[in-house]
């Protein structure tokens, strides 16, 4: 059972296009309507592009028009995680993320700045900062967080620098601290920032075409963007860094830990000889540790790699594990200018990622559907879409992580640098299918059990569900499933699956458990759990 799970969410990625149900009937005079857009349109634009569509956010979508739905989502004020207590209760550091996880999932459930939301996540995914390796402290997650939830629609030059000095990436990845070569003490910079700076937040390991292809050699193998010598410079140029210094304290050559506030340099550790990097760049000697880093900052946005490496990665948070090379490359031409001669400018980024006709091509179901395209929903949207979909009200302290954890990815706790999974993970098809790699016949089998807890019992305290909208068309059997596939599945249902579900119906009697049956079997399927 567990093994066919898996086996159903893979073939619904990888196997053929499932078919198009009808769209739901008190939608086909809005579908109809040349001005707005269809239900299905709109279902599937947000959820690219929210925490999981609903009713009444479907309509707003339709009645607004993508473009006005961006201009004011980019409007919205900001969500917020709660600032935490430095210390516990028993006078230790205070290491409980409880509270920032609760407060995370009732924004996502809750919050009206959606898209910036999930684009916070998404970049949060690229930029690791893990509770399992050395950031154990509950308050520097809040400020580190609010780093990409202010950023989501900046610039990303703006983007590297902020994470670069913050406190808790200074821990995570040995910046802070890190002091030039010592020859009398035998010590040299640290260079683990430095690395993964460039493989994973910017660059990538081998020189990129603007359409994500590796440039080649004579005898096609790809060429690398860095060789240890780079990673040695770099590293020079990031050093001489401290810790913001706590209130009522001393500022040291080295600070303790702290975590609020932003690193600070610390000039006679600071290695001022002439550095080497990538693309031949050269640092200029005696320059202060504030001019090195922003030659840093001006040699990667000036790197041709950063465009495609990084426009990949958000267009397979958002959309398509497999975007084509075309996709890649207008986003990338977006990153690289966006029209007024801007690098980086994410709003106009994330503009060309949820517009791209590749990303819209699924909207009219009379198109033949791109069975390689779109993505499993990774554990966070899996749970938030479910809740929002099901009407939920969460609770301030409210327990969804713990699901999530079950499911592989806990908030704030990746496993390693290279984050809950990686974008360069393939299905057994040979398919990109980057959250797969969390994903088991263990995992599938919790999915299933976490929805039959949320359809018939309750998540946590105070989690609360309201089926009352789909009780509301239990009479008419194919008016629930219409109502279910609007919310669930772009207004569309395979035939397969609308067997199953009206099997499950019409083996119930009562109104709410017909509506339970049926959502069990569509959200247990391939069909939701992967978005196309």
């Amino acid at each position: 059972m567990k093994f066919s799970l898996v086996l159903t969410v893979v073939a619904a990625l990888a196997g053929p296009a499932f078919c198009q149900s009808s769209i739901p009937s008190f939608h086909r005079a809005r579908v109809d309507a040349p001005d707005l857009l269809s239900a299905r349109a709109a279902a599937r634009f947000l959820d690219q592009a929210t925490w999981g569509p609903t009713p009444a956010s479907i309509a707003q979508l339709q009645q607004m028009g993508i473009n006005n739905w961006l201009k004011a989502q980019f409007a919205l004020n900001t969500s917020s995680l709660p600032d935490q207590p430095i210390l516990a209760s028993n006078g230790n550091g205070n290491t409980n993320l409880a509270p920032v996880d609760a407060a995370f999932f009732l924004n996502a459930v809750n919050g009206q700045d959606q898209l910036r939301q999930r684009v916070a996540f998404a970049l949060s995914e690229i930029w690791v900062v893990s509770q399992q390796s050395g950031v154990t402290y509950a308050y520097a997650y809040p400020p580190y967080y609010s780093i990409f939830l202010n950023g989501a629609f900046g610039n990303y030059r703006d983007l590297i620098r902020t994470v670069t000095l913050n406190p808790a990436m200074g821990r995570y990845l040995n910046m802070a601290n890190n002091n030039k070569a010592n020859p009398a003490k035998d010590t040299a910079a640290n260079e683990n920032y430095a690395r993964e700076l460039m493989q994973l937040f910017t660059l990538g390991l081998s020189l990129l075409n603007p359409d994500g292809s590796s440039v080649l050699d004579s005898n096609k193998n790809p060429l690398p963007t860095y060789n240890q010598s780079v990673v040695t410079n770099l590293a020079k140029a990031l050093t001489g860094w401290t810790y913001p210094t706590a209130p009522g304290a001393s500022a040291k050559t080295n600070n303790p830990q702290y975590f609020m506030g932003q690193m600070f340099a610390v000039e006679p550790e600071h290695d001022t000889t002439s550095k080497t990097i990538f693309n031949n760049i050269v640092i200029p000697a005696g320059q202060s540790a504030e001019q090195d880093l922003n030659s840093v900052l001006d040699a990667l946005m000036s790197h041709p790699n950063m465009a495609p490496f990084i426009s990949q990665q958000l267009i397979q948070h958002l959309v398509t594990s497999n975007p084509s090379p075309q996709y890649i490359q207008r986003v990338s031409k977006v990153f690289s200018n966006d029209g007024t001669g801007a690098a980086g400018n994410l709003q106009a980024v994330i503009i060309a990622i949820l517009t791209d006709p590749e990303a819209r091509a699924g909207d009219d179901s009379r198109e033949a559907a791109n069975p390689n395209f779109g993505h499993l929903r990774e554990p966070v949207l899996f749970m938030t879409s479910l809740l929002r979909g099901l009407n939920a009200t969460l609770p301030a302290t409210d327990a969804i992580n713990n699901y999530t954890s079950s499911l592989s990815q806990s908030l704030f706790n990746a496993p390693s640098v290279f984050s809950y999974f990686s974008p360069l993970y393939r299905t057994e098809k040979g398919l990109f299918g980057p959250e797969f790699q969390i994903y088991s016949t263990q995992t599938a089998s919790a999915r299933a059990n976490i929805v039959n807890t949320i359809l018939y019992n309750k998540l946590s305290d105070g989690t609360t569900i309201n089926l009352a909208p789909f009780i509301a068309e239990a009479g008419n059997t194919p008016t629930l499933l219409n109502y279910i596939a609007h919310g669930f599945l772009h207004s569309s249902m395979s035939a397969a699956l609308e067997e199953a579900a009206t099997d499950a119906i019409n083996a119930n009697t009562t109104a709410q458990t017909k509506v339970q049956a049926a959502l069990y079997v569509v959200l247990t399927s391939g069909e939701y759990e992967v978005i196309h």
